[in-house]
């Protein structure tokens, strides 16, 4: 299987090769062309320069003129009168015999002599070389009484492009190497973050939560470095959960088991006559039954609601009747324990919600209230109409919930300071319990407390 760090760099050296080969194309089919062309372009321009300034130059100037020219441009040249006939020549002596016969051919000399450039290319028959004949016409006072034949080879504009196209064959092949390199380096720097998180998850997947990626760049790649840290922290407190969930679990379990386990062996040797005795020890068997029964329940509902696979049965109903009478359910433990509570609530306070579900989470309030308040402690839950909206408060005056704690007690199980030395009645899921059902109603919830001064539970549902 192919690495990223491979196809990345393979695609990189792909457009690069594709780069070149255009440009390497391009100087092929038209290096040599524009060359000469350019070059012929400037001999031109000079020669035409050259027949401007014919006039003002004495012979001298005018040789020394015409000797630069051919010095310059390796080339020779004819001054020709209005018939053709040669004023003054200069070049090499080989170019000499050929020109006359070029630009005689074809009536290019009549070409010339009526007033236009001519440029031809021919071959020499010889040495089978190529040159190239121009041709200026001198003008004085709008005639033509003259002409400047320049015969230039094309063999050093021809050794010059090939000498191009050769350091181009040496420049790609440089680029060549340089961007195998550079694309090679690239390809590593953008596949090390990315193998780095493959071994991060890896060892996630094997219970190494721990694990830190470096977060070097704000980039895609950084972003999801950044992701990947936070999953891990999410699953280290999941994991912390899970380990605690399975030791209160336990820890539940084993109080009621253990005292089924001794009432029964009890009972077991109790004698016929000793029936009150069997009684007492009969109901302790039956309270702690029922209690492992609500463990169980309290799971199973928080497992069933947190994979979604409870569906809400929303129906508008009267909060504050629902509000008084899960309040009355504790009437009989308020009197045992010396906790009062009290329940205001306005009148007509429809909304439109699941009823057993609000039920569930009054009752685990409540409750919640009952296990951390003093004796002679209070309870207050109250339901008042907030704009929209209806909000139900459950308040103690227990000794209140330190703020590092405050993040957490939605949590299974989890314990911040400790409750007031009893557990009422409860499994220890009931605050995870409020939370996934307010959230299924996408209520807003919330907690708000203060030590010494007690703590308030709150939550809003839409007024019907």
């Amino acid at each position: 299987m192919k690495s990223v760090a491979h196809k990345l760099w393979a695609g990189m050296m792909l457009l690069v090769v594709i780069v070149l080969a255009l440009l390497w194309s391009f100087q092929i089919i038209f290096l040599e062309d524009f060359y000469t062309r350019q070059r012929v372009g400037e001999v031109r321009n000079r020669a035409r320069a050259l027949v401007q300034d014919i006039y003002t130059l004495d012979s001298e100037e005018l040789q020394d003129a015409l000797e630069g020219f051919v010095y310059d441009y390796n080339c020779s040249i004819e001054l020709l009168d209005r018939e053709g006939r040669t004023l003054y020549s200069i070049g090499p002596g080989m170019q000499m015999p050929m020109m006359a016969h070029h630009y005689r051919r074809g009536g290019l000399l009549e070409e010339i002599m009526s007033g236009q450039d001519v440029t031809v290319t021919a071959t020499h028959p010889r040495f089978g070389s190529s040159f190239m004949v121009i041709g200026i016409p001198i003008s004085q006072e709008g005639e033509v009484i003259g002409a400047l034949i320049i015969n230039m080879p094309l063999a050093p504009v021809q050794d010059t492009a090939a000498i191009l196209k050769k350091q181009l064959v040496y420049i790609m092949a440089a680029l060549l190497a340089a961007a195998l390199g550079i694309s090679f380096l690239l390809s590593r720097s953008f596949t090390k973050p990315i193998l780095e998180i493959i071994s991060a998850t890896k060892r996630m997947a094997s219970g190494d939560f721990g694990v830190k990626l470096k977060v070097r760049s704000s980039d895609e790649i950084g972003v999801l470095s950044g992701a990947i840290n936070h999953l891990g922290e999410e699953l280290s407190k999941t994991e912390k959960l899970r380990r605690d969930l399975i030791a209160n679990v336990s820890h539940e379990l084993r109080t009621p088991l253990s005292l089924i386990r001794g009432y029964a062996e009890t009972i077991r040797d109790i004698t016929g006559g000793e029936k009150d005795k069997r009684d007492r020890q009969l109901g302790v068997i039956i309270e702690e039954a029922e209690r492992l029964g609500r463990i169980v329940d309290d799971i199973l509902d928080l497992s069933r609601m947190q994979s979604g696979s409870i569906a809400l049965d929303t129906a508008p109903f009267d909060l504050g009747k629902v509000l008084r009478e899960v309040t009355k359910k504790f009437d009989i433990l308020s009197g045992k324990m010396g906790i009062k509570v009290a329940c205001d609530s306005d009148e007509g306070l429809m909304v439109r919600a699941d009823e057993a579900r609000i039920e569930q989470v009054l009752f685990n309030l409540i409750n919640n209230a009952f296990n951390y308040s003093k004796p002679s402690g209070a309870i207050t839950v109250s339901a008042r109409r907030k704009g929209k909206a209806v909000r139900v408060e459950v308040s103690d005056t227990g000794r209140g919930i330190p703020p590092e704690d405050l993040g957490n007690i939605w949590e299974r199980y989890y314990k911040g300071d400790k409750s007031e030395g009893r557990k009422v009645v409860g499994t220890g899921l009931g605050l995870a319990i409020v939370k996934n059902i307010l959230e299924a109603h996408k209520a807003r919830f919330g907690v708000d407390s203060a030590l010494g001064r007690g703590t308030t539970f709150w939550f809003e549902l839409d007024a019907e």
